[in-house]
């Protein structure tokens, strides 16, 4: 449900994120219903002007993966799908991410939200502000390391959250398509004590009371990697990843292959640099916007300290 309501806060009305939505399906889902009682011919209607948005030339892509020196007919195999429609129109650009935003979401730190929840008995807190929205962002690499040195199972927030019965979890989330950057506290007798301890760690490490461990630095860096080669086990998934870096996302074929080396050489000042002014915002009033889902019994705690 938290991650439901931020999507509702974060995402424009055209947004297809916020139209696949669950709160946006249970109202829509419910019309729908009723007009396929009372007027199905309307329903039809709109089935209609979704399959020839779909199916219009100018917004298909296509991706071939296959040795194409063994195929005896590579384009005109295609002839049959295309006969029917018209190949004259120039190829439409694809819509970004970031045009989909709200102006909350370009804004971060104005917005809170308390959601109670009869159903549940913990709490569940989601964070959200402003993180790199390029490809190419010269702090990228140096937030990769820090997220997945934060993250790490027995890592500093595992041991100062999970380990001492604050959440069940907690872990950051990284859109660079979106430029947004998350922190979820997931199942918390307390979120806002999860909070603060979390912020502590983040601040302590920028401080310098707390060290970085080179071999959880290491052994962080690896995790990148096998993120990395888990996108791309088989060769027909690594043409898709090609394809999709290149057309979708507009960069090169081999990001990742240029992003692994920047990691490498990603040192310690350089992570306490991007925790300073990309992660620690996150845990700042003003800087971010804050989601709560807990329990009915929860509710006017978490108003009074939130």
């Amino acid at each position: 449900m938290a991650s439901a309501v931020d999507s509702m806060i974060h995402f424009s009305p055209k947004s297809s994120s916020r139209a696949q939505n669950t709160l946006v399906k249970a109202l829509y889902l419910k019309r729908i219903n009723r007009l396929l009682t009372d007027d199905p011919s309307s329903v039809i209607a709109r089935m209609e002007s979704v399959r020839r948005s779909l199916c219009t030339f100018s917004n298909l892509r296509t991706l071939v993966i296959a040795d194409l020196t063994k195929l005896p007919r590579p384009v005109s195999a295609w002839s049959t799908l295309t006969a029917s429609l018209d190949t004259s129109a120039p190829l439409a650009p694809l819509d970004s991410r970031k045009d989909a935003l709200s102006d909350a979401a370009r804004h971060p730190g104005s917005l809170a939200y308390i959601v109670p929840m009869p159903t549940i008995d913990s709490s569940f807190a989601l964070f959200t502000t402003r993180g790199p929205d390029s490809y190419q962002h010269p702090q990228l690499p140096a937030l990769m390391v820090a997220i997945a040195y934060l993250d790490a199972v027995e890592g500093p927030m595992w041991v100062g959250v999970r380990g001492t019965g604050l959440a069940y979890g907690t872990h950051f989330s990284r859109g660079t398509d979106t430029g947004l950057l998350g922190f979820n506290v997931y199942r918390s007798p307390d979120a806002f004590k999860a909070y603060s301890v979390a912020k502590k760690v983040v601040e302590e490490f920028i401080g310098g009371q707390r060290e970085f461990e080179r071999h959880a630095l290491e052994g962080a860096i690896s995790t990148i990697v096998v993120q990395f080669a888990d996108e791309q086990p088989t060769m027909a998934s690594a043409a898709n990843l090609g394809f999709v870096n290149q057309v979708v996302k507009g960069i090169p074929k081999d990001w990742s292959d240029g992003m692994l080396k920047k990691v490498r050489d990603v040192g310690v000042e350089e992570i306490k640099d991007v925790l300073r002014s990309v992660v620690l915002p996150v845990f700042v009033p003003g800087q971010a916007d804050m989601v709560v889902t807990c329990a009915t019994i929860m509710e006017e705690v978490s108003c009074f300290t939130l």
